[in-house]
């Protein structure tokens, strides 16, 4: 019996190796007296990144006074932006797979109306990158693209990750949603407004064993059985941007004022929209957010775990 199993241990090894073999020839043969280009690394800061999705939307990315903006309205979320900015610097081919056959531009989704085309612009306007991505290869972290105004077809690579994962971002994936962000250590006071009740949570300033006071009752809890509570409120974004200006808002439903040694910070939930999601307004912030329906009730369970 161990015989008959290392036999086939041994065979299937011996068909691993010589299909790795096959592929490293065909890939010699195909690059054959041929050297895969270099995108040269940027050197000056990028100010404007343009991503088109295909025929459905269109991106701008600009960095304005160190802040890089979408669409020119709304903020971006600065860890997209370092991810893509990285990428472009990082991205590099790793394969010819066909030298300008036009026959090729449709089989790899490459066509204008089907492929992410990224543009970058250095602080001089001068354009530093051009890529054009087309299906996602089935073999690694691969995408077959066309870059700058080379007629080749390549596979890109050289990212932790799918080199179009990276870049193939709807607007509302780009932008900051952050609504609040403090640490539970900064906060001395948060104040909860609901159904015409007001419930304030204070740090208990006179008590060395970490607690807060529920003044509403006078209760103490020890600050580690609220962390979890507390860090959602004072740790919210939202899920998306309200865009149609004919949605009315809402009657406030719940008020959220979290207090600092050197600033307050006031958020409102709104009652439930007709599509089921939930308006946040956002004392600092001219933008209209949402929860959606999951996150809102994620959202009461630590209201509730707080006001009980």
């Amino acid at each position: 019996m161990n015989k008959s199993i290392t036999k086939k241990y041994i065979t299937l090894s011996s068909i691993i190796v010589i299909l790795i073999i096959i592929l490293i020839a065909i890939t010699f043969l195909k690059n054959r007296g041929y050297s895969l280009p270099t995108m040269k690394a940027i050197n000056s800061n990028i100010s404007e990144i343009t991503i088109k999705r295909g025929a459905n939307e269109t991106i701008s990315i600009k960095n304005n006074d160190n802040k890089w903006i979408i669409n020119d309205k709304y903020n971006a979320d600065n860890s997209l932006i370092d991810t893509i900015t990285n990428a472009l610097n990082t991205i590099q081919p790793i394969e010819i797979v066909s030298r300008g056959n036009d026959d090729t531009i449709s089989k790899y989704k490459l066509s204008d109306e089907e492929a992410l085309t990224v543009l970058a612009l250095d602080s001089s306007s001068k354009e530093v990158r051009n890529i054009k991505f087309g299906m996602k290869s089935t073999f690694g972290n691969s995408v077959y693209a066309k870059i700058n105004n080379d007629k080749n077809i390549y596979l890109l690579g050289n990212t932790a990750s799918n080199p179009k994962d990276i870049f193939d971002k709807a607007e509302n994936d780009l932008i900051n949603k952050t609504i609040t962000k403090i640490k539970n250590d900064d906060i001395s006071k948060i104040t909860i407004e609901y159904n015409n009740n007001s419930y304030a949570l204070e740090k208990n300033t006179n008590d060395t064993n970490n607690t807060w006071i529920k003044t509403w009752n006078n209760n103490t809890v020890k600050a580690d059985d609220l962390y979890t509570s507390i860090f959602s409120l004072a740790n919210l974004n939202a899920d998306g941007l309200i865009t149609n200006d004919s949605i009315s808002k809402n009657t406030s439903l719940y008020k959220i004022n979290i207090q600092t040694s050197d600033n307050n910070v006031s958020y409102e939930i709104l009652n439930k929209l007709n599509d089921n999601n939930y308006e946040i307004v956002n004392a600092n912030d001219n933008n209209r957010y949402y929860m959606n329906e999951n996150s809102f009730n994620k959202f009461e369970e630590e209201i509730n775990s707080i006001i009980k």
